[in-house]
């Protein structure tokens, strides 16, 4: 199984939070991570989002980009305060029976949410990984237990300057 995280796209400021959507970087970075996806076949199976809106509004252009439908899926427990190992154990015995296929799962969230559950996938503890709006991250493994293989780590800066 691949899991690809990738940290929301840059919000709007001066809002209340859960509220703010995408600035127009924000955009572009989603545009092009949805774009980088698909020109290496790295499309997902599901796409799951926080309830918060600038999650949302990323995963909507990365499966647009994707040129895909019928990704999307919310999820209550990918906020900034949640736990990372709780959300993986559950992912994994949701997703069991996938384990050892080319199965992928996008998860879009929240720092430092996703940038430590970056870094207990592939070092198995929580260090919080860089992940800046816009980042990707794939990594790949079949056994829970073990740290996964890291597929790839790309900074929006870097698909946003090349046009994914």
């Amino acid at each position: 199984m691949k899991i690809i995280l990738m940290r929301h796209g840059n919000a709007l400021k001066g809002r209340i939070d859960h509220e703010r959507g995408l600035s127009e970087e924000g955009a572009r970075e989603a545009d092009a991570a949805g774009m980088f996806l698909r020109s290496i076949g790295e499309v997902p199976d599901v796409i799951l989002h926080s309830t918060l809106r600038r999650s949302r509004e990323t995963a909507e252009r990365v499966e647009a980009a994707l040129e895909a439908e019928g990704l999307l899926e919310e999820r209550g427990n990918l906020t900034p305060g949640d736990s990372p190992e709780h959300f993986h154990s559950g992912l994994m015995a949701e997703f069991d029976e996938r384990l050892g296929s080319d199965y992928k799962v996008m998860v879009v969230g929240h720092d430092p949410f996703i940038s430590d559950l970056a870094s207990f996938l592939v070092w198995r503890y929580q260090c919080g990984l860089p992940f800046s709006t816009g980042t990707l991250l794939e990594a790949k493994g079949s056994n829970p237990k073990d740290a996964w293989d890291l597929c790839f780590y790309v900074r929006a800066k870097y698909l946003t300057r090349r046009g994914a």
